[in-house]
């Protein structure tokens, strides 16, 4: 018993030993890192360096199909993914040879950063106690930052500014949704980068990628409630013409649609990059939802390319640290700061789901909505306007649409922020446009209000 105390009293020392003599990655809250282990041991022979590229001048992409590829749970975990371990785990014992390493992404990177590339218990160790500091010390976007920053590649190729000028001659702000999705595929195995039919390999395998990162941004199709049947369906054809509508428009126009650039983008530039069969498949549908949508257009500005100059934009950031701005008319702008502000200091704080949008961002968003209603023409028609009708396509007052943190829009209306607008909103100019029962026919939409600047 004596042994057993003494040789855990010995463990439980050279652990703490261990863990204060390790680095403290605190310093890279601020500092880039010049050089890391990794590279210098790749790099006897000549010297290496890190150009260094920041997280929000990287497409948003990258980051994305980088946690698909390598680290699903990252924003989840805490630096391990027991899941993964688990699985991990069996498959090596099932297969009798290691097949599936489980490293996250924070374990990749205290690895590159701090140690060798030796495959020792010794390593293991130390790079669990780096990989619990790293997330002690850093947030989740200034770790994928720095691992996007010092990764691996290909042979001699570190960080994503060489990756993405080696492969594509491009920046990283450049890069689009596959070309993302091939780099992430060669993490796994930067080594056969150099191997015959590398390229093909790569490409196979972002392919693979890309179907999931795009799947990730089409809406999810919700069954449709009880007590609200489909008057009205799209054909099987129609259907599938959605979905390749989605996908083309998506992969000419992603950076746009995550940044909020598409806000702006215009019904003539959309039409120009379909075909001339795909323009009268939506030329169709919009003149069935003209003839659907009874009620008469809003009386407002709507120039068909507008300026930036007529709109303020207002930033908003996710959990990757990629800013999505949204575009509000100036005349509404000072009302929805001081909205904001007040909401936010009685307990209330709110964030914006849509704010203005142009005709062809209003044609995106009608497919997408078709899709998300199971394609069910009727159910859409009660949800989205057309162009022309749309009050979030005013450039002068026009609507936007609110929103909470972690909720639901469908269930906005039973919220205290739903509460508080219908208390204090019409005091600053905003007013419900579509309350249930409304004279337009539209479904109610507790979040969508419209700016009259007559308070």
């Amino acid at each position: 018993m004596l042994l057993v105390l003494v040789m855990g009293g010995s463990a439980a020392a050279y652990l703490t030993l261990l863990w204060f003599r390790l680095p403290d990655p605190a310093a890279l809250r601020e500092a880039n890192p010049q050089i890391t282990s990794f590279i210098l041991s790749k790099c006897a022979k000549r010297p290496c360096s890190i150009e260094w590229t920041p997280l929000d001048q990287i497409s948003p992409f990258v980051p994305r199909a980088v946690v698909l590829a390598e680290d699903i749970r990252f924003f989840r975990h805490h630096g391990f993914d027991w899941t993964s371990l688990k699985k991990a785990m069996k498959a090596n014992w099932q297969r009798g040879k290691i097949v599936w390493g489980a490293s996250t992404l924070t374990m990749q990177l205290a690895k590159n950063l701090y140690l060798s590339p030796e495959k020792t218990l010794g390593r293991k160790l130390r790079e669990a106690m780096l990989t619990i500091k790293l997330e002690r010390s850093l947030p989740k976007e200034r770790i994928l930052e720095i691992y996007l920053n010092v990764a691996e590649w290909g042979p001699s190729v570190f960080g994503i500014t060489a990756a993405s000028e080696k492969y594509f001659m491009k920046a990283p702000h450049d890069l689009g949704p596959l070309e993302a999705s091939f780099l992430a595929s060669i993490l796994p195995n930067p080594q056969r980068a150099e191997e015959p039919g590398w390229y093909d390999h790569f490409m196979k395998v972002g392919s693979r990628l890309f179907d999931t990162l795009l799947q990730t941004y089409l809406p999810p199709m919700h069954p449709l409630l009880k007590g609200d049947p489909c008057q009205e369906f799209l054909s099987p054809k129609e259907a599938f013409r959605i979905d390749y509508l989605i996908a083309k428009i998506f992969s000419l126009y992603a950076t746009d649609i995550l940044s909020g650039e598409a806000a702006l983008l215009t019904e003539a530039t959309l039409m120009q990059a379909l075909t001339e069969e795909e323009q009268v498949f939506v030329n169709t549908l919009l003149t069935h939802l003209r003839e659907t949508q009874t009620f008469q257009p809003l009386s407002c500005p709507r120039p068909e390319a507008p300026s930036r100059d007529l709109f303020t934009p207002i930033t908003q950031y996710d959990s990757f640290g990629q800013g999505q701005y949204f575009l509000i008319p100036l005349s509404m702008a000072p009302a929805l700061q001081r909205l904001f502000d007040e909401a936010r200091q009685d307990g209330f704080p709110l964030v914006l789901r849509s704010a203005y949008r142009n005709a062809g961002y209003q044609i995106y968003v009608l497919l997408s909505t078709l899709r998300q209603n199971n394609y069910c023409f009727s159910r859409t028609a009660r949800q989205v306007a057309a162009p022309e009708k749309s009050e979030h396509g005013c450039v002068d007052q026009g609507a936007v649409d609110f929103g909470i943190l972690d909720e639901r829009e469908g269930s906005f209306g039973k919220t205290g922020a739903f509460s508080w607008l219908q208390n204090n909103a019409p005091s600053l100019g905003f007013y419900l446009s579509y309350p249930p029962d409304n004279k337009e026919g539209m479904m109610a939409e507790p979040w969508h209000w419209r700016f009259v600047n007559k308070p």
